[in-house]
């Protein structure tokens, strides 16, 4: 037993807080970084991998507290899927069945996925653990569960609109086809709207 846990509880713990902080830096680092190849897909990816370690540890630890803690295994899986799912749609978007699927809609994808990502984990941090912070612990407990998207959903919305141009109107989505041309014919070159995001 430590500080009254049990190892099987407190390790996994500790592994579990320092990813949910490493996680929260990539992920801000992800973000800022410049939307092209190199450092945003380099952090995306580690952001990816601590998520990883994130939902592992959230599994184990809600398992053992599973009526205090079921909740924390629903947010885990949503989370990580998420930030699954965004990672997904940018790395494999040239696939043929997941082009058939999302088109040139996988920019969307990835920024939904990713912020979405980022936005379940700090909607867990906070219903978890704003009890123990003071000021924040006079708040209700609804808030914490509704600010982190209030918060997060205007980035989505600016991402999208920065990063996805081609999805408004069938002109532009036809020139967006002719820019992307050669890429789809195969010689490698990406188009400029994969290139920044």
């Amino acid at each position: 037993m430590i500080d009254g846990f049990r190892l099987s509880f407190f390790l996994p713990l500790v592994v579990h807080a320092l990813a949910g902080l490493t996680t929260g830096v990539t992920g801000v680092v992800a973000f800022r970084a410049p939307k092209r190849r190199g450092g945003h897909h380099r952090w995306g990816t580690y952001y990816l991998w601590t998520y990883m370690v994130v939902f592992v540890t959230a599994i184990i630890l809600s398992v053992q507290h599973w009526q205090a803690d079921a909740y924390l295994f629903a947010l885990a899986t949503l989370g990580y899927g998420l930030a699954l799912s965004g990672y997904a749609a940018r790395r494999f978007r040239r696939e043929p069945r997941l082009m058939r699927w999302l088109g040139k809609q996988w920019a969307v994808a990835h920024i939904v996925g990713m912020i979405g990502s980022y936005i379940v984990l700090w909607t867990a941090f906070y219903v978890d653990n704003a009890h123990l912070i003071p000021g924040l612990n006079q708040l209700p407990l609804l808030a914490f569960w509704v600010l982190p998207t209030v918060i997060g959903i205007p980035f989505i919305i600016v991402s999208i609109s920065r990063f996805v141009p081609n999805r408004g109107s069938p002109s532009s989505q036809f020139h967006a086809g002719r820019n992307t041309a050669p890429m789809e014919a195969g010689d490698g070159r990406p188009s400029r709207e994969e290139e920044r995001v």
